[in-house]
């Protein structure tokens, strides 16, 4: 029995220095530590706001105001009309002018084909701004709809939806706090079984008009527009016909030209060849401006323009960049309006000025087109491999990352939170590069890609990013006949695959996974494997599991690696738990005290976080086999370490206090019971789990049944 635990009636006195508070606790249940709460999670205003140089569509902003009532269920309103119309900066614009009566915040997501389908990704997106921690979000995706609707009753949120292509994308983004409002951007789907099955409002924008039109030049303009010769001036006003993106790179033309270029300009546009109908209607006038302002390029930013089309993802970096053109070529684009940079990189003004760049770079030879692609991919690698390492410290990996990082300058600068946080911003980066060079046929880039990508979803819960690049990773790897990595990435994407329920696909994938490990010579790899291997059987199949680990250990022991360390600490940690599933709690005790012992102990260094949640479950296991004191010694150990990390874990101290609540109800000891059930309530709410509906259940039990009078035999 630990010296820690304390007698039957002794007294236990807290004091947490950090925090100037001093608590008593009497009878068995130890310390019980309070914690500054902290601040609420902030209102959410994840809407970007417009540019300085959004003009008009007045009309539409009035009538979306007019469907705006306190009072009233949540509405669906949706905003049609061709891609540069400014749909975008509409909703933004309504967002930014309406933030005071959307009290609850404002939530946005970007759907987008073959990277972002279903609606549970940004249901998990959701919550997790929301206030819900990552730990906290329920194992089931099937019950994310449901934890969304609980958490928005009590707000007035505005929600913007783009790129959706199906009514469910929308339907399972609607909040349910009244007065709630979801703005749809509509490019032409047919989303028309919304406007009658669920009541939805539908607009289309209309062109700007003349006066709207010179308004926005005159303000993206640096010098007077009076300096330019009036009918060219009108002449470039009708060819852009009201569309606002063909009047922003107008502008940038003029711009780029100084005073007196609208007449060379209108010589380019009426000399052009036939436009093509970009837009899908009869003016067909953004191509012609496309065209005008890429050829208004020096060859060297012409040359960046076409190299940046083939990039995968929406958003990139200066690194990128200049991998395949100087700085100067850059300034050029930004110059001209056709590449944007704000605070988290650098895009294409515009969706449609991608497929443009993408459409010319097809023209050139494929030789020449892809080696550039693969100049921007291994700048995009090696940022990605500093990160990964960053985060996830000298783990297994197939990856060969001295080798790929050698001579590459560490963009983090060695910060482990720069590189977290990088790794965030660059999700939907990840997602579409790695499915962009599938795509290509580029495989060891694809499989590279995947396996350090995990270091962002093997911390954030972003399962359907985690299936689609796994799966991918996978693929490719076995299209390169390379085993090892098509077992890693096989093992670790059974992981998402089994949490949505793909119960089929994730078997085949880790089946294989077992199977193909048998005959790489990596001990480090196998044990990984086996690991996975017993996740996967743990729920359904205890003794199975416990096989599983048992293997686990076997091949960790075996590889004589130091990274072996860690990986037999936490094999011994989960089977365990798996021990204690299978009803053998004397041996769950004998893992969980050693896995404690081993996670203490790591060569770089004591895992302070996993050895809290293995004495979370050394104190069930303790439980379990009648050993009740040594249990609450274990459970405090769990709550004091936890307590200690300056990471945010309060998904699992609330799992610690909520196991000490119920041993010390086993031991008689009600109050301390109630004061640790109440501190697991606190922090299951402050992360939002469903599981404080649970809690607060059974204390409400518990106090009404304090409330009964006695009976006439008491």
């Amino acid at each position: 029995m630990s010296a820690d635990a304390p007698g039957p009636h002794e007294t236990r006195n807290s004091q947490r220095d950090n925090r100037g508070q001093t608590v008593q606790a009497g009878s068995i249940g130890g310390g019980v530590h309070f914690h500054s709460a902290p601040d609420r999670a902030p209102v959410p205003r994840q809407v970007e706001p417009p540019t300085p140089y959004f003009v008009n569509h007045e009309e539409c902003q009035s009538w979306t105001r007019g469907h705006m009532d306190p009072d009233a269920p949540p509405k669906v309103v949706v905003c049609g009309g061709p891609r540069g119309i400014g749909k975008t900066e509409l909703l933004r614009m309504i967002s930014y002018t309406t933030g005071d009566y959307f009290t609850g915040g404002q939530l946005t997501f970007r759907y987008a084909r073959g990277r972002q389908e279903d609606g549970a990704a940004a249901l998990a997106q959701f919550l997790q701004v929301l206030g819900v921690h990552r730990s906290a979000l329920p194992e089931d995706p099937g019950l994310w709809p449901g934890a969304y609707r609980t958490h928005t009753h009590d707000r007035r949120l505005l929600v913007v939806v783009e790129g959706a292509w199906e009514p469910a994308q929308v339907r399972a983004l609607v909040p349910s706090g009244r007065g709630s409002l979801v703005l749809v951007s509509n490019d032409g789907a047919d989303l028309r079984e919304l406007k009658w099955a669920d009541h939805a409002r539908t607009t289309d924008l209309r062109p700007l008009d003349r006066a709207a039109s010179l308004v926005l030049m005159e303000r993206l303009v640096a010098h007077p527009l009076a300096e330019e010769d009036p009918g060219a001036l009108e002449r470039l006003l009708e060819v852009c016909g009201g569309l606002p993106l063909a009047l922003v790179l107008v502008s940038g033309q003029l711009d780029a030209g100084g005073p007196g270029s609208a007449a060379a300009l209108v010589a380019r546009v009426d000399g052009a060849r036939r436009m093509l109908r970009a837009i899908g209607d009869d003016q067909g006038n953004l191509d012609v401006f496309f065209r005008t302002a890429y050829e208004g390029l020096s060859p060297r930013a012409a040359a960046l323009y076409r190299a940046l089309g083939t990039w995968p993802g929406s958003r990139f970096d200066r690194r990128i960049a200049a991998r395949v053109g100087d700085a100067g070529a850059l300034r050029e684009l930004v110059t001209a309006r056709l590449v944007k940079e704000d605070g988290d990189g650098l895009g294409f003004e515009h969706d449609l000025l991608r497929v443009h760049a993408g459409e010319l770079a097809e023209e050139e030879p494929e030789r020449g087109r892809r080696e550039r692609l693969r100049l921007m991919l291994d700048a995009y690698l090696a940022s990605l491999g500093f990160a990964e390492r960053l985060v996830r410290g000298e783990r297994l990996r197939v990856v060969d990352l001295d080798r790929l990082l050698e001579g590459e300058e560490d963009p983090f600068g060695g910060d482990a939170e720069l590189a977290r946080g990088w790794l965030s911003r660059e999700r939907p980066t990840l997602v579409a590069v790695v499915l962009g060079c599938a795509d290509a046929g580029l495989h060891e880039h694809t499989w590279r890609f995947a396996e350090l990508a995990t270091a962002l979803y093997l911390e954030e819960r972003y399962l359907h990013d985690w299936e689609a690049t796994g799966t991918a990773g996978a693929d490719a790897a076995r299209m390169v006949g390379n085993a090892a990595a098509e077992a890693r990435l096989g093992a670790l994407v059974s992981r998402p695959l089994r949490d949505l329920h793909k119960e089929d696909l994730a078997r085949e994938r880790i089946l294989r996974a077992v199977e193909l490990v048998e005959g790489v010579e990596d001990e480090l790899l196998r044990g990984s494997v086996w690991e996975f291997y017993g996740r996967f059987l743990e729920k359904d199949d205890p003794a199975g599991a416990i096989e599983a680990y048992d293997r686990s250990v076997r091949h960790n022991r075996a590889s004589g690696s130091p990274h072996a360390v860690r990986g037999t600490a936490l094999a011994i940690l989960f089977r365990g738990a798996a021990r204690l599933a299978a009803r053998r709690p004397e041996e769950a005790v004998a893992d969980l005290e050693d896995a404690v012992g081993r996670l203490l102990a790591l060569p770089e260094g004591p895992d302070d976080r996993m050895a809290a949640r293995a004495r979370t479950a050394l104190g069930r296991a303790y439980h379990a086999a009648g050993c009740d004191r040594e249990a609450v010694a274990a459970l405090n150990l769990a709550v004091e370490g936890f307590s200690a990390l300056t990471a945010h874990l309060g998904y699992y101290e609330a799992e610690a206090h909520e196991a000490l609540a119920e041993v010390l109800d086993g031991l008689g000891a009600a109050g301390d019971a109630r004061r640790h059930r109440a501190e697991a309530l606190r922090l299951f709410r402050e992360v939002g789990s469903p599981r404080a509906q649970a809690v607060e259940e059974r204390a409400s039990g518990e106090r009404d049944r304090a409330r009964e009078p006695a009976g006439p035999g008491d």
